[in-house]
């Protein structure tokens, strides 16, 4: 049996569902191994042991994968954002269909179930619509471009300053970035540009130990479809002096930009998430399109700093349209969608059915999608604010609904939900999830009492290069 500080000659056979490359011993003993792939011969070292299974680090790949390709980004394997980079696309979409596939037979206890392959990305670079970078005074000091290391740790961790994304299983150390891949090179500029103009000038970070220092977080948002740009500052508290000088300096460099905002955020928790915004530049907010793929049904949304939206906005038409399709949405539909947020999947399917009405707890989501309702004159959507599982247990009119559309968190439903959807009478459930392992525990409840079957299934890949897959399932009620 394996030991920690074993090193082993191995084949990877498969990834788990973090992407982690997957052996087995002669006894059958499982290890996982990151930045390993499939197909790959590799020497590792193991790391960590448990009693079902091992962790191991890669130290050399003796015969590459054949569907093993060049990262092109310096920080991968050190930044915890694109873990299967290095896979060839066509063998990430294979890998996610078969998260989805694994998930429902083995978490769902769905057997004989035929998954079509995932949907790619027609973009698989510069695909997003929003970062969040954070600063820290804990910069991560590593080779960024090696493949491969003898130690347990990356090279070595310094403090510092750091503008950048963070480090795997580490707080507080920030990964000093100056080139994403994931979003536009506009982007990239304006992380470069804020880097060094608070580095020049020596401010102060805010750190999680002593919780005092100013700057925090920057996030960037653009319309993909509109080409409007948002830049927003997270700062403790606010310096006018040095904001308004870093606007000038913004705005003689990046006339693009179409609105600026600096947030004060007093949190001790290290969450982009502000108390209070000063809009410096613009409205405060940017418009986003998204096509439905019928007459006449171009929808604008208005995405302010704290809006959720479909990070990917041209592959959320591909969601949103396959969503309509599996529905089969007809314009007799009265349809619920549940934990609608800012309204982008009611208003995209309004024009398909005869009424939608979307629930969700968080008032400011609500809010935004009102805002959208009006700015597209939908007439027959409605948007309120609701617990759902009170929602379903306590709204008269439920009756009036003969669909529900589900697009909860990650963490997936609650049980009670899960429950109450059981016994419901609703001719379809759709649910749409970022997560298969919660929606296939989900789902198993929903069809536990046996009056709902699954009809339809289909992944969407949001995020190339990660192991993240969207899904799509709608179950119909049996007869």
């Amino acid at each position: 049996m394996v030991k920690r500080g074993d090193e082993l000659s191995v084949k990877i056979i498969d990834l788990n569902s973090e992407g982690k490359g997957i052996t087995r011993t002669a006894e059958g003993f499982v290890i996982f191994t990151e930045k390993a792939l499939p197909g790959d011969e590799a020497l590792i070292r193991i790391r960590k042991k448990k009693s079902n299974y091992a962790e191991a680090r890669l130290l050399e790949i003796i015969n590459p994968s054949p569907f093993r390709r060049d990262p092109q980004c310096e920080y991968f394997g050190t930044c915890g954002g694109c873990k299967v980079l290095n896979y060839e696309y066509i063998k990430q979409l294979e890998y996610k269909t078969n998260v989805v596939k694994t998930a429902l037979s083995k978490i769902g206890g769905f057997k004989d179930l035929s998954v079509p392959d995932a949907i790619g990305c027609r973009e698989i670079y510069y695909f997003r619509n929003k970062m969040e970078y954070s600063f820290s005074d804990d910069e991560w000091k590593s080779d960024y471009s090696r493949e491969e290391t003898n130690n347990d740790k990356p090279d070595k961790a310094e403090d510092g300053y750091a503008l950048g994304l963070h480090v795997p299983g580490f707080h507080s150390k920030i990964i000093n970035i100056e080139k994403c891949l994931l979003q536009s090179e506009y982007s990239n500029q304006l992380l470069k540009f804020t880097s060094r103009f608070f580095r020049e000038r020596k401010i102060s970070v805010y750190s999680t130990k002593t919780h005092s220092g100013f700057l925090r977080f920057l996030v960037l948002r653009e319309g993909k479809n509109t080409g409007e740009f948002m830049l927003n500052l997270i700062t403790s508290s606010y310096n006018e002096i040095l904001i308004r000088e870093y606007v000038e300096n913004l705005n003689s460099s990046f006339p693009g930009i179409t609105t600026i905002i600096n947030s004060i955020s007093e949190k001790k928790a290290q969450i982009a998430v502000a108390d209070k915004e000063i809009i410096l530049k613009g409205k405060g907010y940017i418009y986003e399109k998204l096509n439905t793929g019928i007459e006449s049904g171009e929808l604008n949304f208005r995405i302010s700093s704290g809006s959720f939206f479909q990070t990917n906005s041209l592959q959320a038409e591909v969601l949103f349209k396959k969503a309509v399709e599996l529905s089969g949405l007809k314009n007799t539909d009265n349809v619920l969608d549940l934990y609608c947020g800012g309204g982008s999947i009611s208003l995209f399917i309004s024009n398909f059915v005869n009424k939608v009405l979307g629930a969700e707890v968080v008032q400011s989501a609500v809010d935004d999608a009102n805002i959208n309702k009006e700015l597209n004159n939908s007439l027959n959507t409605e948007f309120i604010t609701a617990d759902i599982k009170d929602f379903l247990t306590g709204f008269r009119e439920i009756s009036e609904f003969n669909k529900v559309i589900l697009d909860p968190p990650r963490s997936g439903l609650h049980p009670k939900i899960c429950e109450i959807l059981s016994e419901s009478d609703f001719e379809k459930i759709i649910y749409v999830s970022c997560n298969p392992h919660t929606q296939a525990r989900d789902m198993q409840i929903i069809c536990s009492k046996e009056r709902y079957k699954i009809e339809n299934i289909q992944p969407v890949d949001m995020f190339p290069h990660t192991y993240h897959i969207e899904n799509i399932v709608t179950l119909a009620r049996k007869e």
